[in-house]
């Protein structure tokens, strides 16, 4: 099998895992996402060690390909301020099921030392990604006159990732906001 046939066949696997995670969740069985998939066992056993190396594959994906779509979305180098920058990542399509995936797996981590380990370096990829977009940005804020603006936009990102964290576990458990309206209360809130 080349590279590429096993990279979407991966990928095909984890679609289905993804599915029947968003609807079961962590009580999905091997035998749901074979169903879901319309593969053997054999053949996720063939690309996935267990349930839980297929979770954890899953866990770097989701995050991964976030990061990708907003890194293309900053490419031009304009200048954005952390709330434009929230906006542009809220607005991303997303699959239904993929927030309340990603909030178990978070869940998951925090006794999961694999699946931790991975959450913390997409979180990083994600924060510094955040960082890059905000870095036009800080550049021309009065406190990063001095040089300082690697660590203005590295702090600023670290907040909004924060944000997003909320927005997402707001999103998967409750619905009460949208984007927008997360972004409008929190600029209000920050004001007052």
């Amino acid at each position: 099998m080349s590279d590429a046939h096993r990279a979407a066949r991966r990928e095909q696997i984890a679609e289905a895992a993804l599915q029947v995670l968003a609807r079961k969740g962590s009580d999905a069985s091997i035998a749901e996402i074979v169903a879901e998939c319309g593969l053997s066992a054999g053949a996720i056993y063939g690309n996935f060690e267990n349930k839980a190396d297929l979770a954890r594959y899953i866990a770097g994906q989701l995050l991964h390909r976030k990061i990708g779509i907003l890194d293309d979305a900053v490419s031009d180098g304009a200048v954005r301020t952390p709330a434009e920058v929230l906006r542009l990542f809220m607005s991303l399509r997303r699959k239904p099921g993929d927030l309340s995936v990603l909030l178990q797996f978070w869940g998951e981590s925090t006794v999961d030392p694999d699946l931790h380990a991975i959450m913390t370096q997409r979180a990083g990829e994600f924060r510094d990604a955040i960082a890059r977009a905000l870095r036009p940005w800080a550049e021309v804020q009065p406190e990063a006159a001095d040089g300082g603006a690697e660590a203005l936009a590295l702090r600023s990102a670290e907040v909004c990732l924060a944000m997003v964290q909320g927005w997402f576990a707001n999103t998967a458990l409750f619905g009460w906001l949208g984007g927008e309206e997360f972004l409008d209360g929190a600029e209000r809130a920050f004001r007052g």
